[in-house]
């Protein structure tokens, strides 16, 4: 490589770790562990010391512990998700936040954002001079006292900090490495050395003084878990420097919750534990820990806070300074790096000067979180909900002939309007600097916890307006697609257990309208993990039904990738999804199955692999027996009822009236399922995954009037059974009509269609379903069967997008199905044949998101979401294909 060439790499490489242009995979360099390090350095500082000091005016140490740990992990699980993004797409949330805020909204925002949040850093810097001051006046050296000098010091540490951060992203790693490990086995000697030198019910039971000579007042605590949630939702302004160069988006996410939520509450609780011990032993209070070492251990053991003082504050503003440059970096990207860095130190040394941000530390915290709240909580819902993952990076970075994000004037005003109106909703329950709650009902979710729900909803409801959602998403076309295939050999993670809690909540409150009872469960007595669970597949209610009958274990459930990109790849592994495609051999998805019963989990599969049509149950394939047989653990069926009835698939308008049930079965225990022959266990699994949801209606007598309860069942009985002419049903309300013939069928209350034609009784629905089976059936048999039709192509070869692939042209005959399509660089016509004997089924949507019927064929890499084009519509029928589908099969498989 020439030399030219070597400086524009490196110039390259160094304008990526600036956050100006995105960090390619390779280029990363953090696994979890370092990237928790720094990010642990990033917390551990005086600042928490403060807070931890700040704490003990309002709660007892008992609260202060819990409410510490858990508010801000808590906090940190939900706003520190959209850093996948940045992981993802090696970029800052800052230029994520181009699409949500505008050019200029985010120049606006990020400079607003460091003028509120650096005088976290003449904390520091303040901190660091008291210490240092109080170390050497231990020292006996009675030098560099007074205003000047305090002040003189605390720039010094802005200064070292300067050096560091200059140096860049390289030594700020490699110092923290060193230094994170010291200062936590420190922190924890500190706290033992504080219990042997005060009594452990001292500190144990500490109570503030409102509260020793008081009632409890839930006001405090509140104010605590504010003080919490604030205390790390502050750090939203650097939260992506660092997960952007980790390596997976898995340890850029854990490395930020753990690292603030673990590394940096300890050391609230070690300013806390030795604040208390100081009003125990000297009945003052005080947030230097130089003071507080002297006083609780010996003389000599304040020369500690030459580590926890002085190199993790001088750590501390060498990395904030780091963050806070590539924020500023990436609003003037022309701006030189280090000059930035100047500008900041300069701003943390004028409010050092003022030396007022001490006194005003509470009502700073607030006021910081006033905003940071809003604009998480956009990011949140932007990345999630709105965008979905998916952004233009060229107009992000604001390429010449992309300009989606330029909005108005380089301001997207919803984004804008969302930030202030969450800020209102915080200050309108709670002013921070007078301390007055105006609303007490609201001020239970904290004043950060309430701005942060509210402008997450709002957003999302505003996007919902059309003429919004044509304002905000007008980079759909051009959204940067990843083709790379899912990852099928990656091992499922298991289920995180501090989201099985939210998992059984969310399941519990879900099932309620259905009036779920007491899941009734056989011969489960002495059943523990490791076992394989079987279910039956009415409707998404099912996803909420297996978790409230698995509890309290937690499980890897067998997903289709469509759901990965529904709700996001890395979420959906976290809750213990196993990705796969329909109707294929996915060898993969096999080794991953047996990973998960060997190292102790359930598994869950619902082998019907698709909502039941007319709610009842499709043929288990052999497959599945096998599948139990070659596992070796126990095998476990969940038969569900009412799932089907209270949201078909073909209308998912939630009904009312529908009561559902759930049993749950150990059909065969270790030893009986190895004693059992392969076609036995196939029949038993069968069997008990039989329903029939109608006539369980019926049984039950369970009325369900909702009017239009008839709407989209044409899609499934598509041939009127009076003239048995095909494509020429309709439906209104509860009517069923055949346009052909003028026959109309009423939906009754409880599920059957009756007919003012005499020779008709009330007609079973399963039963019509079936005769429209035998009569494609017949058609193949007399050699009559040929389908073709022009398709909208939708390719989804991961979990992260679907990718546009224009029109095609799909057959379906005996061979099976082919499709034909242009995919760019290849020459001509694309031809794919999905072979008969090779499609035991078909997956089948009557109405995808909104789009119409669609088919899905897949390979093992790729999933072809097909759509009738406009014109043909009236022809294509996924009920009449997937009959066709599953008995070309039967026939193949005979022959």
């Amino acid at each position: 490589m020439s030399e030219k060439e070597s400086d524009l790499e490196s110039e390259i490489q160094r304008e990526a770790f600036l956050g100006t242009l995105p960090v390619a995979t390779e280029k990363k360099i953090y696994g979890f562990l370092d990237a928790f390090l720094v990010l642990s350095g990033y917390c551990i500082a005086t600042w928490s010391y403060t807070q931890g000091v700040y704490l003990t005016t309002l709660v007892g140490f008992q609260q202060l512990l819990i409410g510490t740990f858990f508010g801000a992990i808590f906090m940190l699980l939900i706003y520190q998700l959209p850093v996948i993004l940045s992981t993802r797409y090696g970029i800052d949330s800052w230029i994520w936040l181009r699409a949500t805020l505008g050019k200029n909204g985010v120049i606006a925002l990020s400079v607003l954002l460091i003028l509120i949040n650096f005088p976290w850093y003449a904390v520091c810097a303040e901190l660091f001079s008291s210490s240092m001051q109080n170390l050497l006046k231990l020292c006996g050296m009675n030098v560099l006292n007074g205003r000047v000098s305090h002040v003189f010091l605390a720039i010094l540490c802005v200064l070292l900090g300067v050096s560091l951060a200059w140096r860049g992203i390289g030594v700020i790693t490699r110092t923290t490495k060193i230094l994170v490990p010291i200062l936590l086995l420190l922190g924890i000697f500190v706290i033992f050395i504080t219990f042997t030198r005060v009594p452990f019910h001292v500190i144990w039971d500490y109570l503030p003084h409102h509260q020793a000579n008081e009632k409890p007042n839930i006001a405090y605590y509140i104010m605590s878990i504010e003080a919490n949630f604030a205390f790390v939702i502050t750090l939203f302004g650097g939260m992506s420097g660092i997960p952007r160069l980790a390596k997976t988006e898995r340890a850029g996410y854990f490395a930020g919750v753990f690292g603030q939520g673990i590394s940096g509450s300890l050391f609230v609780v070690v300013g806390a534990v030795m604040s208390i011990a100081m009003q125990h032993l000297t009945g003052k209070v005080t947030d230097d820990p130089t003071l507080m070492l002297a006083t609780l251990g010996f003389p000599a053991m304040a020369i500690f806070s030459l580590f926890l003082v002085a190199f993790a504050n001088i750590g501390t503003q060498a990395l904030g300074l780091y963050l806070y440059g590539v924020v500023l970096k990436s609003s003037f990207g022309k701006k030189k790096y280090k000059n930035l860095i100047i500008l900041l130190a300069i701003y943390v040394t004028l409010l050092v000067i003022w030396g007022g941000v001490t006194e005003y530390f509470g009502a700073f915290l607030t006021i910081s979180a006033c905003i940071y709240a809003p604009l998480a909580a956009l990011l949140f819902a932007d990345f999630f909900f709105v965008r979905k993952g998916k952004i233009d990076l060229r107009s992000a970075f604001f390429l010449k002939g992309h300009s989606h994000y330029q909005y108005t004037k380089g301001f997207n005003l919803l984004g804008i309007f969302c930030v202030f109106a969450g800020m209102l909703m915080s200050l309108a329950i709670y002013n921070p600097v007078t301390e007055e709650i105006h609303n007490l009902f609201l001020f239970h979710l904290t004043p950060t916890g309430f701005s942060f729900i509210g402008t997450l909803f709002l957003y999302c409801l505003l996007s919902k307006l059309p003429v919004v959602r044509r304002y905000l998403l007008k980079d759909r076309k051009d959204v940067t697609f990843h083709a790379v295939p899912f990852d099928r050999e990656k091992t499922p993670p298991r289920q995180i257990f501090f989201i099985l809690p939210i998992i059984w909540l969310v399941s519990f409150f879900m099932t309620r309208s259905g009036k779920l009872g007491k899941i009734q469960k056989r011969n489960m007595a002495g059943i523990q993990p490791p076992y394989f669970v079987i279910a039956t597949h009415h409707s998404f209610m099912d996803f909420y039904i297996t978790p409230l009958a698995l509890f309290p274990h937690r499980a890897n459930y067998i997903s289709e990738l469509e759901g990965f990109e529904a709700f996001g790849e890395w979420k959906y592994r976290q809750i213990g999804c196993l990705g796969t495609r329909k109707f294929v051999n996915d060898l993969s998805l096999i080794r991953n199955m047996k990973k998960v019963v060997e190292r102790g989990d359930i598994l869950v599969l619902y082998p019907e692999a698709r909502y039941a049509n007319v709610g009842t149950n499709s043929e288990i394939p052999i497959s599945v027996a096998k599948m139990a047989k070659m596992l070796n653990v126990p095998l476990v069926a969940l038969n569900m009822k009412g799932n089907y009835l209270q949201s078909p698939i073909w209308n998912l308008h939630k009904r009312k009236g529908v009561q559902l049930q759930a049993e749950l079965k150990c059909l065969y225990n270790k030893e009986e399922l190895a004693k059992s022959e392969i076609t036995e266990i196939h029949q038993t699994i069968q069997e008990f995954l039989t329903y029939d949801e109608y006539a369980y209606q019926f049984e039950k007598k369970m009325k369900i009037s909702y009017k239009k309860r008839a709407e989209g069942l044409e899609t499934v009985l598509y041939q009127c059974l009076t003239c048995e002419v095909e494509f020429q049903m309709i439906s209104s309300d509860e009517k069923l009509i055949c346009k052909n013939c003028g026959e109309v069928f009423f939906m009754d209350d409880y599920g059957k269609l009756q007919t003012k034609n005499q020779e008709m009784t009330a007609i079973h629905i399963p039963d019509w379903y079936e005769h429209e089976r035998k009569m494609v059936e017949k058609e193949i048999k007399e050699q009559r069967y040929f389908f073709k039709c022009l398709v909208k192509i939708e390719a989804l070869p991961n979990g992260e997008n679907f990718i546009p692939m224009g029109v095609g042209t799909l057959f379906h005959d005996k061979r099976g199905f082919v499709l034909q399509f242009h995919e760019e660089n290849y020459e001509g016509k694309k031809e794919m044949l999905f072979q008969a004997h090779t499609t035991p089924s078909l997956h089948t949507e009557y109405d995808y998101r909104g789009k119409g019927q669609a088919i899905v064929l897949s390979t093992l890499d790729n999933s072809y979401f097909l759509f009738p084009v406009e014109s043909e519509e009236g022809n294509f029928n996924v009920t009449k294909l997937l009959f066709a589908t599953e008995f070309l099969y039967k026939i193949q498989k005979r022959l």
